[in-house]
């Protein structure tokens, strides 16, 4: 008869095992659910950093694509007018001499490295240019719109002041060059 009882404490110690089993499988349960929404955070947060690295790529793509166009459109005009001994000479250094004395000149040179890519293209094509240029002409070269060349020549304008200078013409439109003595001093 005691094996009745014995029987009834093996089977009550077999219930508390699995009932504690279960519960620690439901923990680990839980747990393993915590770290995969975890891991689902982290992915869906890098997918949105990559959806921004992808727009700021792309942009620069666009940008960079901007810029290469007028680099070629503008180095066309530079390298047809230039002849066969010039290039010979523009590929070859100078020898650079020790100013003794400081000069200074009536207008300071601007260091071009405080402009933006697209404000250096705007002041290369202005620099090498005779004609004075309206935001229309500059929009076309650049193939930018003419609120952007207008906002970038102000930037450029409050950057380095007496860089460019505007006219505007009788029928109301506005044309920007540099001045001549600026020019000198940039060729320089």
């Amino acid at each position: 008869m005691f094996w009745f009882f014995s029987g009834k404490k093996e089977v009550k110690r077999v219930e508390e095992e699995t009932k504690r089993s279960f519960e620690s499988v439901k923990k680990d349960l839980t747990a393993v659910s915590g770290w995969i929404k975890h891991l689902d955070s982290e992915k869906n947060l890098q997918k949105k950093e990559i959806e921004e690295i992808k727009k700021d790529l792309s942009s620069i793509k666009e940008e960079l694509e901007g810029i290469k166009n007028a680099l070629q459109l503008l180095g066309g005009i530079k390298f047809k007018t230039q002849s066969a001994k010039n290039k010979q000479l523009f590929n070859k250094q100078t020898a650079v001499y020790a100013v003794q004395t400081p000069v200074q000149t009536p207008v300071q040179t601007p260091n071009f490295e405080q402009f933006s890519i697209s404000e250096r293209a705007i002041l290369w094509v202005l620099l090498n240019t005779e004609m004075k240029l309206s935001y229309e002409d500059l929009a076309a070269i650049l193939g930018k719109e003419k609120s952007t060349i207008r906002g970038q020549i102000n930037i450029i304008k409050q950057k380095s002041e007496g860089l460019i200078q505007e006219i505007t013409e009788k029928n109301g439109k506005k044309r920007v060059f540099i001045p001549e003595e600026m020019k000198e001093i940039q060729k320089k």
